[in-house]
């Protein structure tokens, strides 16, 4: 009787121990998780402050676009600077539209891409 006494006690000093190490266990795990949600809402406002300066830049542009509308922009005056050498001269191609619309024969364009897309079949 007095070895099932022993081991009962025993019993007891060891789910004691159990208790106390599962206890300090969940209490660490706790405070973890606190650590880590306050480093989440942190974050959560972090974001937001971001969020809402980003939105106040929109609005400042749309702010900005909505003035303009309707307005004009100003002519600027754009002056031709001759090259240093013949070699440099660029002359940008300067035609009446209309003459180059005549020019362009469509039956031309229609065959061509008719041609070409019977010719990758």
């Amino acid at each position: 009787m007095t070895k099932l006494v022993h081991h009962i006690d025993e019993m007891c000093t060891l789910l004691n121990q159990t208790t106390t190490s599962e206890q300090s266990l969940v209490k660490a795990l706790g405070d973890a998780l606190n650590e880590v949600d306050h480093q989440l809402v942190q974050q959560i406002r972090k974001v937001a402050l971001e969020h809402q300066a980003r939105r106040a830049e929109v609005f400042l542009e749309l702010q900005a676009l909505a003035s303009t509308i309707g307005m004009f922009p100003q002519h600027q005056e754009v002056t031709y600077v001759p090259p240093a050498n013949d070699e440099q001269a660029f002359f940008p191609a300067v035609g009446d539209w209309r003459q180059a619309v005549q020019n362009v024969n469509y039956q031309d364009e229609v065959n061509y891409h008719l041609n070409t897309a019977s010719s990758k079949h």
